[in-house]
């Protein structure tokens, strides 16, 4: 996922997926480097309710700004605990990939990814002024 992915409509998961499916994805070369990632679906019967995606090894760029977890519950689904669930169950599969610590950021301001971070363990590392805007940086331990 990346920042502006919007999954309001079904033509916006619709292109969503087109972008995913394309071999050399953009999103995925954050400062020019393409990483190994796992990407998680979160729905409840057959409906789409977000992803979460786990980043195995950081560029230089995802240690400032982005971190190895992103997740993204459509706006309809917020509130839930969807984002706390989904993060506490994709803890197990960073370390069964070898990691010991996952580092995860949010948006200053985005005191509801917060929160769902602290719930899992997150413990803020600092806050700072990256080329993707004013982040919480948090690490957990697994």
């Amino acid at each position: 996922m990346r920042p502006g992915d919007r999954f309001d409509t079904a033509e916006d998961f619709q292109a969503w997926i087109q972008r995913l499916s394309m071999p050399a994805d953009p999103a995925f070369l954050l400062g020019g480097v393409q990483v190994t990632a796992s990407r998680f679906w979160i729905v409840e019967e057959d409906s789409y309710l977000g992803a979460i995606e786990l980043r195995h090894v950081l560029t230089p760029v995802m240690v400032e700004a982005v971190g190895h977890i992103g997740y993204n519950v459509r706006p309809t689904a917020r509130g839930r605990g969807i984002a706390t669930w989904a993060l506490k169950a994709v803890l197990p599969h960073a370390h069964s990939a070898g990691l010991s610590r996952v580092l995860l950021t949010c948006d200053e301001q985005n005191l509801a990814s917060a929160r769902t971070i602290e719930g899992n363990g997150g413990v803020l590392e600092d806050v700072r002024d990256t080329e993707l805007g004013r982040k919480r940086r948090y690490g957990i331990e697994l």
